[in-house]
């Protein structure tokens, strides 16, 4: 999971560094943080099991998102409703950046 984490950082400093670079030409930069969502891509998690339950226990709001949970949030930080927002990186994860995360040893078990 390392190169995971060491990208997931990089586009966080790269949103920060380019909202202060083009903010003064009245570009706005940020980023989401999606947590697990109910969609293909995440469906040998969200289908239930032991990672799923590590999941939701460490999540403060206890469910798996939806994506219209990130498009919302996402259309938020598009509109006008967020004219003085930049650089920002914004987790949409009910919660769970809060905590520790999930252990994906769980699979192999």
């Amino acid at each position: 999971m390392w190169a995971y984490g060491a990208s997931k950082a990089g586009i966080d400093q790269l949103a920060r560094y380019a909202a202060e670079e083009l903010g003064a030409q009245g570009i706005r930069v940020n980023s989401v943080q999606p947590g697990i969502v109910d969609d293909e891509l995440m469906s040998f998690i969200t289908s239930g099991g032991k990672l799923l339950d590590n999941y939701l226990e460490a999540m403060p709001i206890s469910r798996v998102g939806t994506v219209e949970d990130i498009a919302e949030a996402v259309r938020f930080l598009a509109g006008p409703e967020s004219s003085w927002i930049t650089g920002v990186n914004l987790p949409i994860d009910g919660g769970h950046h809060l905590r520790a995360g999930a252990n994906y040893g769980l699979l192999f078990e």
